[in-house]
């Protein structure tokens, strides 16, 4: 395992970088930094992946510097990351070696970010982290032969993505200069203050014996009314779920759009469909021989791979409804045994504090849970409504067809939120 640089299309990407999760908030940077200059640590780059509004915490990455890696050069496993949220696994050949990625609960785990030269290593890796369990989704090599991945080329993963960049640990030499200049106009700043002070003392000492007769009036007032503490206001979280479409206007759009897509087209084939009630996408891979791109479709830099994107029209708010408890929604996902998995998710962040509060904002959690959950049926749509059709507070995000070869297989994710215990 090494560190060092991959190429995606025409970018160059950092990869074998050490993850960690940082609990500073908006001093990752400065966290990141400290750690970088540690004993034995010794980092010569570190790049930032902050938090996000669904309660994510910030992370950073720490690189040794490896051979061809330089400042300001996009990192692939925080990039890719941040296009493929929940938990997958990847292995991505290159020329250079294999890049395997781990991501888990939208966080890349601490050895996540690896870089091999052995094909066999690289492999073994993504295998044992498959055997862990609780992985949405797997990316690896056709040749590998590992059932049920998905072998979706990166550039499609990816989709050119490059905003989180490496940055240097060490200050330049032009940077020194810059500041060192800075620190000097300062100090003569600094001068000329005081110089202007020491000036209008004298007039600022009787107008201090002015404000200093009324100080004196103000706090004799306020030890004859005891003052009460700010009692912090109920917070007002967002109703995600009734400013969400109804599940079966999602199905029901996606089926009737879905139904209208062209499914094939010569030398080319459909390898994905992805559809979120207003929009579908499609992905194409491309076979032997001759074949015009699909109509409509964009094709990559590469001719072998092309994406379509069908709009569908913008779906009407659900409005106002009541939740389930946690047990209704768990008792029936066990009665008619869905072919998925539901899991517990972070809660929603809280609101800003109201404006002029001036005390401790530490709201309580929202009065309600969210558990996201994918569903696997082999009959899209006839299998859901029964379901999750008429399962309140249910947000359906995508609904994904994949081909592979002979095999093919609906997905459907989401979250549902329901009644805090």
């Amino acid at each position: 395992m090494t560190s060092g640089v991959v190429t995606v299309g025409r970018q160059r990407y950092a990869v074998g970088l050490y993850w960690e999760n940082s609990p500073g908030g908006g001093r990752v940077a400065q966290i990141a930094r400290e750690a970088a200059n540690q004993a034995g640590q010794q980092a010569e780059f570190y790049a930032v992946r902050p938090g996000s509004k669904n309660g994510r915490i910030p992370q950073f990455g720490l690189s040794g510097g490896g051979e061809g890696q330089t400042s300001g050069m996009p990192v692939l496993a925080a990039c890719l990351a941040g296009q493929i949220p929940g938990s997958w696994a990847g292995a991505f050949r290159f020329p250079g070696g294999i890049a395997v990625i781990i991501v888990r609960d939208d966080l890349i785990v601490p050895d996540g970010d690896l870089l091999f030269t052995d094909e066999n290593e690289a492999r073994n890796r993504l295998i044992q982290e498959i055997g862990f369990g609780g992985l949405q989704a797997t990316y690896a090599p056709e040749s590998w032969s590992i059932p049920g991945v998905d072998t979706i080329p990166l550039t499609l993963l990816l989709n050119e993505r490059k905003d989180i960049k490496l940055q240097p640990v060490k200050l330049s030499d032009k940077l020194k200069l810059i500041l060192a200049g800075s620190a000097l106009a300062f100090i003569l700043l600094v001068g000329g203050v005081w110089y202007w002070q020491q000036k209008t003392a004298e007039e600022e000492a009787a107008r201090e014996a002015q404000l200093q007769a009324m100080r004196l009036a103000q706090m004799r007032a306020h030890q004859m009314v005891p003052s009460l503490p700010q009692q912090p206001p109920q917070p007002k979280y967002e109703r995600y779920w009734e400013q969400a479409p109804r599940v079966m206007a999602v199905i029901d759009a996606c089926a009737r759009g879905m139904s209208k897509t062209p499914v094939a087209a010569a030398g080319w084939t459909l390898i994905s469909v992805h559809c979120n009630g207003t929009s579908i996408t499609l992905n194409w891979a491309r076979g032997a021989g001759p074949a015009a791109p699909p109509h409509g479709a964009n094709v990559n830099d590469l001719a072998n791979a092309a994406t379509q994107s069908i709009p569908l029209g913008t779906l009407t708010a659900r409005g106002a409804q009541q939740l389930d408890d946690p047990k209704t929604i768990t008792d029936r996902y066990l009665a008619q045994n869905w072919p998925g998995q539901v899991v517990p998710t972070v809660n929603d962040p809280p609101p800003p504090p109201p404006p002029n509060y001036q005390g401790t904002w530490n709201p309580p959690p929202p009065p309600w849970v969210k558990r996201s959950f994918t569903l696997h049926v082999a009959e899209f749509p006839s299998e859901l409504p029964s379901m999750i059709g008429t399962l309140p507070g249910v947000i359906v995000n995508d609904i994904t067809y994949t081909s592979n070869g002979d095999s093919s297989s609906w997905s459907i994710e989401g979250v549902i939120y329901a009644n805090r215990k």
